[in-house]
């Protein structure tokens, strides 16, 4: 068990990290449980917490469907879109305004042409997407991100 800015989260991985933000899976009898923490080193918070949206200051999130969440920043950009059923499916806007979707579950994700057949990558990201599209497997969780982990 670990607590993420002080809520528990059992048997997680992070299979997905996109503009400064991280994708957090947990598997639950009932299905996918699906957070995502936006990364700001001083003060993270989080956009969704285990399938539900929070009052984040610092994004805009529409949940007029059960299970999807459309995601914009402060701007009105789209940042991405996530639906959660099955497997999470999360469709990402990058920077020329175009969309990269990103299949994920337990055991498996696949994002643009990757396919992967593991989300757990030593407690660190699965794969990183950048702004431009770009998709790389492994990344690291960054350390004043990791000291609100317990």
């Amino acid at each position: 068990m670990t607590l993420i800015l002080g809520y528990q989260f059992e048997e997680y991985s992070i299979p997905l990290s996109f503009a400064n933000r991280y994708f957090i899976l947990e598997s639950a009898p009932d299905g996918l449980k699906v957070s995502v923490l936006l990364d700001l080193e001083e003060a993270p918070v989080f956009d969704i917490l285990k399938n539900e949206p929070v009052g984040s200051p610092h994004s805009n999130i529409v949940n007029s469907v059960p299970g999807v969440f459309a995601v914009k920043d402060n701007t009105g950009r789209p940042v991405y879109q996530l639906q959660i059923g099955a497997e999470a499916r999360a469709a990402l806007t990058l920077e020329d305004g175009s969309e990269l979707e990103v299949r994920f579950s337990g055991d498996k994700i696949q994002a643009g042409k990757l396919e992967a057949d593991n989300t757990k990558f030593g407690g660190g990201v699965g794969v990183k997407v950048s702004p431009g599209g770009t998709v790389g497997i492994g990344n690291y969780l960054p350390y004043h991100l990791l000291k609100w982990f317990e």
